[in-house]
């Protein structure tokens, strides 16, 4: 299970947000909870990357390799 760390319904979530996934078995379920998360939403703007166990900060896809994660 998905939950964001606020209020903020799928079409909102910004990059910033901080995501937290429940009932992975572990980091590897985790992360293709979230990228299949993403894909079911059409968030194909977003990415994602670990800050610890089971919490994932999203980020701004960027068209350019040397611009991402601020």
């Amino acid at each position: 299970m998905i939950a964001t760390l606020g209020n903020n319904a799928i079409n909102t979530l910004k990059p910033g947000a901080v995501l937290t996934v429940s009932d992975a078995q572990n980091e590897m379920d985790a992360q293709k909870e979230i990228a299949d998360f993403l894909q079911m939403s059409n968030r194909t703007d977003l990415s994602y990357f670990s800050i610890s166990e089971n919490y994932f900060l999203l980020y701004a896809k960027s068209d350019s390799p040397v611009s991402g994660i601020a």
